[in-house]
């Protein structure tokens, strides 16, 4: 949960940088971002109180697998891009 509240500011912040430097609006990546990491959570939350079901057969655990681990990792990622693409020019300033 706390990684997509970091990607949110992370995108509100981005959004707000993009409008001073007429970057294109990119930042939507973030608000993606956020949303899948949500999901994740959603997901596992919904493992946990046996919303979505018990089983133990090989497609219960790939759809486990892909909603609380692939959501957030692809999540992750995907703001990691965003950010370094909007955030890369504090690492190349020099004195």
């Amino acid at each position: 949960m706390a990684v997509a509240v970091a990607l949110f500011i992370l995108a509100r912040l981005s959004r707000r940088l993009g409008t001073v430097t007429h970057a294109q609006p990119q930042y939507r990546g973030l608000y993606l971002a956020a949303l899948l990491v949500l999901g994740g959570v959603a997901a596992r939350l919904g493992y946990l109180t046996n919303f979505i079901g018990s089983g133990g057969d090989l497609t219960h655990n790939l759809v486990y697998i892909v909603l609380c681990d692939g959501l957030p990792a692809l999540g992750v990622t995907l703001g990691v891009m965003v950010t370094w693409y909007y955030w890369s020019w504090l690492l190349a300033e020099r004195d």
